[in-house]
């Protein structure tokens, strides 16, 4: 597992509009299998198709899903990426 912190900065990059949360990439073995650590960045887009009401909203089911599914150990680091008209916005 790789923990983003400002060490790992040259591993994930450096962004300027972007703030990456304390969690750990998602990496691939030599296998081609994923090794999901426990507390993932994913990133996500708000309101991307659904508007962003309804992305606040999943995002709470989610969470619940995963603290349910295992016991609290896991967690996902949510990373908004912007597109669009937000994204233009922070140009």
């Amino acid at each position: 597992m790789v923990r983003h912190n400002e060490e790992t900065n040259k591993t994930m990059g450096q962004f300027k509009h972007i703030q990456v949360p304390d969690g750990d990439k998602i990496t691939v073995n030599p296998s081609g299998k994923p090794q999901t650590p426990d507390r993932p960045i994913i990133c996500f887009i708000e309101g991307d198709g659904t508007g962003p009401d309804i992305w606040r909203a999943s995002k709470h089911i989610f969470d619940a899903a995963v603290r349910h599914c295992y016991g609290g150990k896991r967690e996902i680091a949510w990373m908004e990426v912007f597109a669009g008209e937000i994204g233009r916005a922070h140009v």
